[in-house]
Formats: structure tokens, sequence, C-alpha cells
């Protein structure tokens, strides 16, 4: 156990963020869990500009824990090559999941929390990626392609707590990180909190 629970983990994430980088940015939330970094983020710095970034994993059909690939809802993909070819699964098959799952889940959300409307814009600003945890980084790498693709820029990552192997490759990548404690051997991110709501 890291972290008492949600409150002190976003206290020790403002602890480490560098305030001249954070108020330049618009704050992303990419996960429901992330929103509440993102808005308590976006109110103590003063931050104007924040949106959701719509992402969800797309599922094997062997092993329903098992996640194989990642889409945002500007139809970015991420795939995990090495459990596609393990799992000897078709590229047909794979891509052909990742638009049932932008289909039937993220135009869903779009239209249940937007109208329909896209994220907001996000061409030659600086971004704030925020998530609660990260372990295989699917969700994050999904939501730097994304920004990208929209020519950010910059992209800036805060997350409490991270998957040292993530957190090492995520650094590569984008142009800040702010994490509160990087993992050796990541298990899962209730693990780190005393008191951990899953219903979030």
């Amino acid at each position: 156990m890291i972290f008492e629970n949600r409150e002190d983990a976003l206290n020790k994430l403002i602890d480490v963020l560098d305030p001249e980088i954070v108020q330049n940015c618009v704050v992303l939330a990419i996960s429901k869990k992330g929103t509440f970094y993102a808005r308590e983020i976006a109110l103590r710095f003063g931050m104007l500009e924040g949106d959701f970034l719509f992402i969800e994993e797309v599922k094997s059909s062997i092993n329903k824990e098992t996640s194989l690939a990642a889409v945002s809802e500007t139809k970015d993909s991420i795939i995990i090559q090495e459990l596609i070819d393990s799992f000897e699964i078709s590229d047909d098959f794979i891509y052909g999941e990742i638009e049932r799952v932008y289909e039937d889940k993220i135009l869903q959300n779009l239209h249940k929390f937007r109208g329909g409307e896209g994220i907001i814009t996000l061409e030659n600003k600086n971004v704030l990626l925020v998530d609660e945890g990260a372990n295989t980084g699917l969700t994050l790498l999904c939501a730097i392609k994304s920004c990208l693709n929209k020519k950010v820029s910059s992209i800036n990552v805060a997350i409490p707590v991270i998957a040292k192997a993530t957190a090492e490759m995520v650094e590569k990548i984008v142009d800040n990180t702010f994490f509160a404690k990087i993992i050796e051997d990541y298990v899962d991110t209730k693990f780190y909190f005393k008191e951990y709501d899953s219903e979030l």
C-alpha cells in the first residue's frame, strides 16, 4: 500500500507536478478513474480547458482479462503484437474487433456524454494526459498516439502510480512525465491504495 486513498494519491501527484508546465496545458482524463485527478489538477492550477479522451480496450475472446489492443475516439489504435501472435489472431479479426469496439462503445459514449461531438481542438496545444495508474500502458500509449495525430505542441503525462517498464517507455516519447510512484513489479492499481472504490 502506497496511498491511503485517492485524495492522498492526488496530493502526492500534485507534489511532483511542475506548475509552470501544467498551467499552460489542456488537461485530458484518459479513463473514468482519471477524471477525479484531471478535475482536481485543473481546479488547483486554474486550468481553463479540459476534456475526456474516450479510449476502450479490445479484450481477447479466449481470456476476457487480457487486452489485445486499445482504440480511441479519434480512431487511433495500439495493438500488442506479441499477444496477437501468441493467440494466433489474424489481422482481419483484430481490426474487425477494433472497429466493433469503436462503434459499440466509443460512439455510444460520444452520443451519451457529448451529444455526438468529438474532443475539443488539440492542435498546437500543450496537453496533460491524466490517469490513476498504468500497468502495460496500453491506454496511455493510445492517448499519446491520438495526441500526436492531433498535432499537439507538447504531451505531458501525470499519473500517481505506474509500472517501471511503462514509465521508462513513456519518458522516451513525451515531453514531461509526472509520477508519484514508479513500481518495479506492478500488480494492479487498486493494490496500491488502502481504501479503493472500484466502482468509480
